[in-house]
């Protein structure tokens, strides 16, 4: 699954066990009651086994063997979880394997050259069947997603009469966008009211578009599933509470910002995606009490070893305000230098070693380099790159942040400030 070292960021908040003690015990309440009631309930999605019938019949009416291009149309929380996943799977790899499909695509940005090559696609297919579009807006209003979605449907409604019955639309039961899909006959899926787009990749807005490109959600689940249960068993090791702790007590020291560094290139999404969790979820304007605070610890995402080329200086010989977490996973992938090399005199040391040996190397040569430099770090180490780790990263991280909203005082689960550039957009748009 993963394992936790946090011992070269040794420092825990003061208190912290008694306060997460009690908070522990409160999820465990939640996900004991199995509903949709708290503002933790996505503790609940992995063990819901209603949504993932609905997930599947839906799959089976929607997925034929056709499809070629499974197109999110979201933004934010509503494609950011779904693309970690399918990044780390399968899309990394997409260019070096032209004829593999399904494949899935994006449509996270209203940048018009991105939009452009979306309706070029679409003006190639064949067949309606080739192309699978997955609307996505918890809260049914959110203007690139809408925006995008007409954008994309134009060509695609242009050139198939059945065009709305390649579309799903997934979003709160009762929204706006709900009810208008329903008008036009297009199939929904919902998201529990209490579940925010950040803690929502495994209700339907990553479930169904994942299963639409072939990922086994039910081993995702089955991760998320293992590590609640390693987390909130009274006898488990519970590393979401211990990472918390270390990143609130490296807040009180001066370390403001979280670097995820990665030592796999197909993990960066899942970077980004756990760079929006922790921003909207930590980054806040006011304390729990109404007490202007203006807490917050930046992520950053960094890649192994490309990013040491880039910012190492800065991280190495900077300023002493990040903490480091190091994400890697053994490789099950046998490449190596070869005998017969072109250039066997330059730096002869990688000779006959594996590429995995090189990584490795750079991975523990970054770690002492941090360690004689006095900079603190924790590292997680994934079993594997597959279905059932991620989902038990992506269970790991989010209960983190829950801890981590206690330690900070803050509340995890809103983003009122969000609103601020959404109202100001509408506005200007109605000039």
């Amino acid at each position: 699954m993963l394992r936790l070292t946090t011992k070269h960021a040794p420092y825990i908040a003061s208190g912290a066990n008694g306060t997460l003690g009690e908070y522990t015990a409160h999820l465990r309440e939640v996900r004991a009651s199995g509903a949709y009631d708290a503002a933790e309930s996505s503790l609940n999605l992995a063990d819901d086994d209603a949504l993932l019938i609905a997930v599947r019949a839906m799959v089976a009416k929607k997925v034929t063997p056709s499809l070629k291009y499974s197109i999110v149309v979201g933004i934010g929380g509503s494609n950011l979880g779904t693309k970690a996943v399918y990044d780390a799977l399968k899309g990394y790899q997409d260019l070096c394997q032209a004829d593999h499909f399904p494949k899935m695509l994006f449509a996270e940005t209203t940048d018009p050259e991105s939009l452009l090559a979306l309706r070029t696609l679409i003006d190639r297919l064949e067949s309606p069947e080739e192309v699978l579009i997955t609307l996505i807006s918890k809260s049914g209003g959110t203007t690139e997603t809408l925006a995008n979605f007409e954008v994309l449907m134009q060509p695609l409604a242009k050139k198939f009469e059945q065009s709305l019955h390649r579309v799903v639309a997934i979003t709160d039961e009762g929204s706006k966008l709900w009810e208008a899909a329903w008008a036009k006959g297009i199939d929904c899926l919902d998201i529990p009211a209490k579940v925010g787009g950040r803690y929502s990749v495994l209700s339907s807005v990553g479930l169904f578009p994942l299963a639409s490109a072939g990922v086994d959600i039910a081993k995702l689940r089955e991760g998320a599933q293992d590590m609640l249960g390693q987390c909130l068993d009274e006898a488990g090791d519970n590393v979401a509470a211990q990472s918390a702790a270390v990143l609130a007590a490296g807040v009180e020291k001066g370390y403001i910002i979280n670097d995820n560094f990665f030592f796999h290139p197909e993990l960066e999404s899942l970077g980004k995606w756990y760079r929006q969790l922790m921003g909207e979820s930590i980054g806040k304007e006011q304390s729990l009490g109404g007490e202007t605070v203006h807490s917050g610890i930046t992520p950053t995402v960094s890649l192994g070893s490309t990013d040491l080329h880039s910012v190492g200086q800065l991280y190495l010989g900077g300023p002493k305000d990040k903490l480091t977490t190091f994400i890697s996973a053994p490789s099950s992938v046998g490449v190596a230098v070869p005998d017969n090399r072109i250039f066997p005199d330059l730096i002869p040391m990688i000779n006959q070693k594996s590429a995995s040996d090189i990584m490795e190397a750079i991975l523990e040569g970054v770690k002492i380099a941090y360690q004689k430099a006095d900079l603190p770090y924790m590292e997680v180490t994934l079993d594997a790159i597959d279905e059932h780790s991620l989902g038990a990263f992506l269970q790991y991280k989010m209960l983190e942040m829950m801890y981590l909203g206690q330690l900070l005082n803050v509340n995890s689960f809103d983003q009122p400030n969000v609103e601020a550039y959404k109202v100001e957009t509408k506005r200007l748009l109605e000039q």
